[in-house]
C-alpha cells in the first residue's frame, strides 16, 4: 500500500444494520464535493491535496467499509457501531460476547463467551481512557484566517 493509504477490513459484526454503502459515496464526496480541498471553493495549495488525488474512489474494498474510532473517550460516546445500534458498552460486550450471525456478509466474530465479572472489568478499564484533553495554550485554538 502506498504511503498515507490505511487498510480498510470489512466485517459483518452481525448487528443487524441494514445494509450500508460505507466508504463508497463518503471517499466520493471527500474527492468531488462542491468544498473538497480541490473544489474551486478551496484556498488549499496544490500540494495540500495530494491525499485526495490518490484516494481509492471504487472498488469492493470500500462497499460496507467504516474506519474504527479510537477508543480514547469511548465511554462518553454512545450509541456504539456505525449506525447507533447498541445503546451503551454492556450492549457492544454482550454482543461480541455471544457472536450473533451475520445478516449481511460473513462474520467473522467467535463467541467470547464473558462472564459478568469478564464484562464489568472491561467496560472499568475502557472508563480510564477517558479524560479531558490536556495541551497547551494556543493548540486547540481555531487556526488564524489566511491574508
Amino acid at each position: 500500500m502506498g504511503a498515507g493509504r490505511e487498510r480498510v477490513r470489512r466485517h459483518d459484526v452481525g448487528t443487524g444494520a441494514a445494509p450500508d454503502s460505507g466508504r463508497v459515496a463518503g471517499v466520493r464526496k471527500a474527492v468531488n464535493g462542491e468544498f473538497a480541498c480541490t473544489s474551486r471553493y478551496s484556498d488549499a495549495k496544490s500540494d495540500d491535496c495530494d491525499e485526495l488525488r490518490f484516494a481509492v474512489t471504487e472498488g469492493e474494498e470500500l462497499v460496507r467499509a467504516f474506519k474504527t474510532p479510537s477508543l480514547r473517550n469511548v465511554a462518553e460516546r454512545a450509541p456504539y457501531m456505525h449506525a447507533g445500534q447498541l445503546d451503551d458498552l454492556d450492549a457492544v460486550l454482550t454482543h461480541y460476547s455471544s457472536a450473533p450471525r451475520a445478516p449481511f456478509g460473513r462474520s467473522e466474530l467467535k463467541p467470547l463467551r464473558l462472564s459478568d465479572t469478564e464484562k464489568r472489568q472491561i467496560i472499568a478499564f475502557l472508563r480510564t481512557l477517558s479524560g479531558p484533553l490536556e495541551a497547551p495554550a494556543g493548540y486547540l485554538d481555531a487556526p488564524a484566517p489566511r491574508p
